[in-house]
């Protein structure tokens, strides 16, 4: 489950060209790419269910973060300086020499946990387990079969969650037990998931009087859920700001977007394409300005700590309501009553 060898025995195969393909497949597990599949689920398909689904993986995120900085168990290349960094093509600089474990269901050994936490100063990304692209990937496409009831989704799923994993572990990023590990996680949250979307509370989540500033019991559950719960994580530091940017980020655009009433999703195929490109711009152009302005700021001397990263993805995630409001005035959608979701 953590030993190096299976990585080393998959990395002395490769090629150039495969690399390249393996990194191409790793990609499908970004931020940017969830951010894109649901913007066009969203705004293309069905507004509702299409949020159904990113809250999904905004959960995803937050629960594989906390476990990971709970866990707290390094990446191969810590492990083995043997192992490579086929993602980021990063020079391995461990001390550490072959010391996978031994064992198929021995945790990773002491010594090296102690060294690696003891770290004053930790790489972006350090941890190890769960595997957060294994599991966002299984919670997006069997939370796509489920929500959009698609067989086509379900049938992909297996076969895409299998890529994602064999890719994160031939990059040299995830252990054999880090990609089941977060493959458990991604099919427990389906699970949940599924009840969710069973219950009252899939209604009530797009009914506008329980997002009303009022003592009651569904507005309190619905504010905690969505607004609390991420600003406590993050001052804990059990996730990183990107991933508390992006949940209060699109929350806050949901609010916004709910107080005014929901968009329905009638249109033609050109308009729900239209509405799909200018949410895509203004998302991609948010995200490319804010990289550079804060990459310059960097330049000056100050750190890139996590107020900037809270800042770089919830700015672009709350664009999501600019774009509703650019499209309903340009007469790309109408103000439906909050109805329930079919």
């Amino acid at each position: 489950m953590f030993q190096t060898e299976p990585i080393l025995y998959l990395q002395s195969l490769g090629t150039e060209w495969f690399t390249f393909l393996m990194i191409i497949i790793t990609s499908m597990g970004s931020s940017a790419f969830f951010a894109g599949i649901i913007i066009i689920g969203t705004l293309g398909i069905d507004f509702k269910k299409g949020f159904l689904l990113f809250q999904l993986l905004l959960w995803s995120a937050l629960l594989t973060e906390t476990i990971k900085a709970l866990i707290a168990f390094p990446r191969p290349d810590f492990v083995d300086s043997r192992v490579l960094n086929l993602e980021d093509g990063i020079e391995n600089t461990s001390p550490f020499n072959g010391n996978g474990e031994s064992g198929f269901f021995n945790l990773p050994d002491r010594e090296i946990l102690e060294s690696f936490r003891l770290q004053k100063v930790f790489p972006d990304s350090p941890f190890g387990f769960p595997s957060g692209h294994v599991a966002l990937t299984t919670a997006l496409w069997g939370g796509a079969s489920r929500v959009f009831n698609s067989r086509t989704a379900g049938r992909l799923a297996p076969m895409v969650v299998l890529l994602m994993a064999f890719s994160r572990m031939y990059l040299g990023r995830h252990f054999l037990g880090d990609v089941i590990g977060g493959a458990a996680l991604g099919l427990i949250l389906l699970v949940v998931f599924t009840y969710f979307l069973k219950s009252p509370l899939k209604d009530d989540f797009f009914e506008k009087e329980n997002f009303k500033l009022a003592f009651r019991q569904k507005n309190l559950f619905f504010y905690s859920a969505m607004f609390a719960v991420p600003v406590v994580f993050v001052s804990l530091s059990l996730i990183s700001g990107e991933v508390a940017g992006f949940f209060l980020g699109t929350n806050t655009a949901y609010l916004l977007i709910i107080r005014k009433g929901l968009p329905e999703d009638e249109g033609s195929t050109g308009q729900r394409a239209l509405r799909v490109f200018i949410t895509l711009m203004m998302f991609g152009l948010s995200a490319l300005v804010l990289d550079a302005g804060f990459g310059i700021i960097g330049i000056a001397g100050y750190p890139d700590d996590t107020l900037i990263e809270f800042l770089k993805s919830f700015i672009p995630a709350f664009t999501i309501w600019i774009s509703v409001s650019i499209c309903i005035k340009l007469g790309l959608y109408n103000i439906a009553s909050t109805e329930q979701i079919e």
